[in-house]
């Protein structure tokens, strides 16, 4: 078993060799660098002494050494390991990647979790050189090379065909102004606002015309700024014990917003949230930034408002001052959000280390993951989820290591690993090809018309006139077809009856924990609760959606294949949204606010033991019902399969006008007696050059 060591930033790279190849360690030049692949790296790094003979066996192994032209022995490997953690601490390799390729060597059982855990903390933790002052280039990242390329294949096919302009221009639209959000936290002191002017590049937030974080506030990109204050629903202020006024929302210079919302004014409690749209790079590349009221917010619809945000951001950003230390309400916030979140990721930036020395930050680095680890264990969760944090260290003040963070952001959001950058990208590659089939369609017709005389001009007019009454026939037996289809849909799910029995479990264990705490006279851990209460339903809930939407995948499926044979023809095709991207947009979103406040209330008030668990299976059980799952998920189903139905009709309807197009086309043809030869093979050449032009554009589309 490999024996857990202590790093410290800057650890010498001949420790890395010492911890992995023990007695096997042989002298290798410290100073030797080498630049490869970020996957490559994390095999080689990944390889020790106890799985040497494991790699040698594996050709893909051998062939990276006969690539970089070493002989495969003990020693090339050693040498290898030695270069790539050079070329990380020299920033030639990027430290992100190689750690990503760790975890998917880990999750495919190729790395053990302990060496695992050895390699990650040690490459997290080597001091890489300075780049404080360097800024990241937007046109050096994946996704600006491939949206620039494919928006100038847009306007191409925009010039060639102005028939599809409007999907065109929706296309690109839609890729273009594509919003990432950040989700920001932390407890009072923090240091958010100071944070956030740094990261952003002005000072908006913390001065005296912008509120305070008591309001949640969303930043966005506005060429003209402006301020915009959203108040409560009347029903929303009422259950908020405000007295109810009817208040339309305000869009006003951000110089006035204090009158609405500092702390003096009569309506400051009435704003649920603050917009504020400002002119500035960040937020002009689609970056919304979230700056939340902080941790336990005691206005509980504020609070839910906050939490909906959180699950809907890409990245959570957790902001910590590094001078202080961490306390219970940061650690549970971190154990929550790695059980529970559906947050891209979680960042945690420890802030004000302008006031430490450098020991004094790997201390405090290190002694921040491991409590993160440590409190991971006492709830009961795997201590591996610490690893998916990515920690920052900053100054706002001395302007350390925002940029770094930024870069980060920027790599996470519009680099070659993001999965969200991706698959915008797909969508657009997929209209965009999608549009070239089209058009390519339409002008192979007119080449096969050019070429037929005018008998077969005829019959082929005919045969379009059937294909278009067909069509309409085949639509409305369809549609008969598939409405009996839904009808016998059955979504009453025996799963629904399983929740209480594990609502029960999740009961038990909350009793279990207040009991341990009475008997030993300690105080109940509330935030503890919080989180065994919210990850055990939060896990139902995941399982149960996960069941329905296999079922509903199967049924839509099902509509799918009645369609496709029923339109079995070249001139119909079929291009329909995701599944399982419309059930996770519009999944039931549960909050969980109000069953841990009533959670706590009731522990706090019984003392009897028998009791408390009488009335927490009362309060379980009334949560689950109210929730209304059973409906919820029938309208959900009905809702899925008429989005499919209307996706379906707007194929047909798209078939439908190309069909009538084509008829068009071809009476403008009879009409004419005789076309000049001349014309004719003017015509022909310049439709061959067409469809030339789009086969090109289609294959660069494809490789984008």
């Amino acid at each position: 078993m490999i024996k857990s060591i202590s790093l410290k930033i800057g650890q010498n790279v001949n420790d890395f060799l010492e911890h992995n190849w023990g007695v096997k360690k042989l002298y290798i030049d410290p100073n030797f660098s080498i630049f490869v692949d970020e996957q490559t790296a994390s095999v080689i790094l990944s390889v020790s002494a106890k799985n040497y003979d494991r790699y040698m066996l594996l050709e893909s192994f051998k062939t990276i050494f006969d690539t970089v032209k070493l002989e495969l022995n003990e020693y090339s490997v050693q040498l290898m390991q030695t270069g790539i953690l050079n070329g990380i601490i020299n920033l030639k390799i990027k430290l992100d990647e190689v750690l990503n390729g760790l975890e998917e060597l880990r999750k495919n059982d190729v790395l053990d979790f302990i060496s695992f855990k050895f390699i990650s903390e040690y490459l997290s933790n080597l001091k890489l050189v300075e780049k404080q002052n360097s800024v990241l280039k937007k046109e050096d990242l994946t996704f600006y090379k491939n949206i620039n390329s494919l928006n100038l294949i847009c306007n191409e096919l925009k010039a060639l065909d102005e028939s599809h302009i409007k999907r065109l221009e929706n296309a690109e639209n839609s890729a273009n102004n594509s919003k990432f959000y950040i989700a920001v936290t932390g407890v009072i002191n923090a240091g958010k606002s100071s944070t956030l002017n740094a990261m952003i590049g002005k000072k908006i937030l913390g001065v005296s015309n912008v509120p305070e974080t008591a309001n949640l506030s969303v930043i966005t990109y506005s060429k003209d700024e402006f301020a915009k204050a959203v108040f409560w629903s009347g029903n929303e202020q009422e259950s908020m014990g405000l007295e109810p006024k009817k208040l339309q929302d305000l869009k006003v210079d951000v110089s006035e917003l204090v009158k609405y919302t500092g702390a003096s004014s009569p309506l400051a409690p009435y704003v649920k949230q603050v917009i504020l749209g400002v002119d500035l790079p960040m937020l002009q590349d689609g970056i919304n930034i979230v700056d939340t009221p902080g941790l336990d917010d005691a206005v509980i619809l504020r609070e839910e408002l906050t939490k909906a945000y959180m699950q809907e951001s890409d990245f959570t950003l957790h902001l910590m001052n590094g001078a202080q230390s961490a306390t219970k309400k940061d650690m549970s916030f971190i154990v929550n959000t790695l059980k529970n979140s559906k947050s891209g990721g979680l960042i945690v930036v420890l802030t004000h280390i302008d006031k430490l020395s450098s020991n004094d930050q790997a201390e405090v680095l290190e002694y921040t993951k491991k409590s993160i680890a440590a409190e991971l264990k006492e709830y009961g969760f795997d201590e591996s989820l610490a690893l998916d944090v990515k920690f920052f260290l900053v100054s706002a003040v001395k302007n350390i290591g925002i940029e770094n963070l930024k870069n980060y952001l920027y790599e996470s959001f519009f680099g070659s690993n993001s999965k969200k950058a991706n698959l915008i990208i797909e969508n657009y590659k997929k209209e965009l090809l999608y549009i070239t089939r089209l058009i390519k369609e339409d002008v192979d017709f007119k080449l096969r018309m050019l070429g037929e005389n005018r008998v077969l001009a005829k019959e082929t007019m005919e045969n379009l006139k059937l294909s278009l009454s067909n069509l309409e026939e085949d639509l409305n037996s369809l549609k008969a077809q598939m409405n009996e289809f839904i009808k016998k849909l059955d979504y009453s799910f025996s799963e629904l009856s399983s929740l209480k029995s594990i609502s029960s479990k999740i009961k038990n264990r909350i009793i279990s924990d207040v009991k341990y705490a009475r008997d030993r006279k300690q105080k109940v851990n509330f935030d503890r609760l919080g989180v065994i209460c919210e990850s055990g339903f939060n896990d139902m809930f995941i399982d149960l959606f996960r069941e329905f939407g296999v079922v509903i995948a199967k049924d839509i499926n099902s509509l799918y294949e009645m369609a496709r044979i029923k339109f079995n023809s070249d001139n119909f095709t079929l291009n329909l949204p995701k599944t399982k991207e419309y059930l996770d947009k519009n999944l039931p979103k549960i909050s969980f606010t109000q069953l841990k406040q009533d959670l706590f209330s009731t522990v706090k008030n019984v003392s009897d033991m028998e009791i408390l668990s009488q009335k927490l299976t009362t309060l379980f059980d009334e949560f689950i019902v109210n929730l209304n799952l059973p409906n919820e998920l029938k309208k959900l189903s009905l809702a899925c399969s008429k989005e499919f139905m209307d996706g379906l009709q707007a194929s047909l309807h798209q078939t439908s006008q190309s069909l009538k197009s084509k008829e068009k086309e071809l009476l403008d043809m009879l009409s004419v007696a005789k076309a000049d030869e001349a014309q004719h093979r003017e015509d022909r050449a310049l439709l061959e050059s067409k469809f030339e032009k789009l086969e090109e554009i289609y294959n660069r589309i494809s490789t984008c």
